[in-house]
């Protein structure tokens, strides 16, 4: 029999605790294989609700292991899918996934988590530990803060193996920077670092990297200091036009081949 879900929880790839009016969702280990993990989804979906449920806590924070969301970690998926070696130091073109199944989870695991994040009513906080790839950066897109450690770097890995950008990102990302400029990052590709991304409006803090799991949580906790129903009714009138983001994603769950 399966235990009921807790707020409190780990698993072997995910870490779920409590630190006061914080919870904290924790990826211990290379981000992709969680993500299409759907036992772990099952867990993690959920877990959202109960969150917002819970009266005492007022945020979340969504973090990872050191670069546990970069290129080394991208590499290996994409190895693992297509069944052929992928290198970052070669233009890599993709034409078809082995594995399209997983490659099917991938994007449609994306699509869900920003849903959730997205529709989230109290506040979320990505909290990004060195190398950030394209398919995660729209989670951290859509949330509601970002902090970043100081050798922080935005990949837009995609573009060397021949990939749309997913995760939302052509959604997002003109919402914070011209269209112009997200075009060529989305087309071309490159690595956006920590204060770049400070000046176009990527990330808000920096976060002490020696202890950066304790030092994200302490930041997270002055960002929350309003009351329940001033939090909730904001975050409802921010986020009002869902439909946009929802029309949107109707064409990039069509889009798990390439």
């Amino acid at each position: 029999m399966k235990k009921p879900l807790q707020i409190e929880f780990e698993s072997e790839n995910v870490k779920c605790y409590l630190a006061g009016e914080v919870a904290v969702l924790k990826i211990t280990c290379n981000a992709f294989g969680t993500l299409t993990n759907l036992d772990q989804a099952n867990r993690v979906l959920p877990w959202f609700d109960m969150v917002e449920n819970d009266p005492s806590v007022k945020a979340i924070v969504g973090m990872s292991e050191k670069d546990c969301l970069g290129e080394t970690a991208y590499e290996e998926f994409l190895s693992e899918i297509t069944g052929r070696s992928i290198q970052r130091d070669k233009y890599n073109e993709i034409t078809r996934f082995e594995k399209s199944d997983i490659r099917a989870i991938e994007i449609n695991m994306l699509i869900n988590l920003i849903r959730k994040i997205y529709s989230f009513k109290k506040i979320f906080i990505s909290a990004i530990n060195g190398e950030i790839v394209t398919p995660f950066l729209g989670l951290s897109l859509v949330s509601d803060f970002r902090f970043a450690s100081s050798d922080l770097k935005i990949m837009f890995s995609h573009v060397k193996y021949g990939l749309h950008p997913s995760g939302a990102i052509p959604f997002f990302l003109p919402k914070f920077i011209n269209k112009q400029l997200a075009m060529k990052y989305m087309l071309q590709g490159g690595v956006i670092n920590f204060e770049e991304a400070g000046k176009l409006n990527l990330v808000n803090e920096l976060v002490d990297d020696s202890e950066f799991e304790k030092n994200s949580i302490e930041k997270a906790k002055g960002y929350i200091k309003m009351g329940m129903s001033t939090l909730k009714n904001t975050k409802s009138l921010i986020n009002s036009n869902s439909d946009e983001l929802e029309n949107y994603f109707k064409i990039e769950s069509n889009y798990t081949y390439k």
